[in-house]
């Protein structure tokens, strides 16, 4: 990023001066993704379905309510899955079902 003055996300945060707080913002970011992640993993300790993950909320807390919940939810779970299907970290071990390998 070198010669970055501002940047700008969809995230609500508005816009960002500087290379150095960007990467700062953008490591915090890496550290939500990975926190989902571990809850993730810890949720399927039993099998369970896409379905049920997005119940869980890996995104939104209970009280946030919208339409707009559900589908990240959603996409977050699926997204996570697949990666970490990939990654040989979790199965589907009957069809719908994932659970951690």
């Amino acid at each position: 990023m070198p010669g970055v003055r501002r940047a700008g996300t969809s995230h609500q945060k508005g816009v960002i001066e500087g290379a150095a707080e960007f990467r700062r913002r953008l490591d915090a970011f890496v550290g939500v993704v990975r926190r989902r992640e571990e809850t993730l993993l810890a949720l399927l300790s039993e099998p369970r379905t896409s379905e049920e993950i997005v119940e869980h909320r890996l995104v939104y807390r209970p009280h946030v309510e919208g339409p707009h919940v559900r589908p990240v939810e959603r996409r977050t779970a699926v997204r996570h899955l697949e990666r970490l299907m990939t990654e040989g970290r979790v199965a589907e071990v009957e069809p719908g079902r994932f659970r951690t390998t």
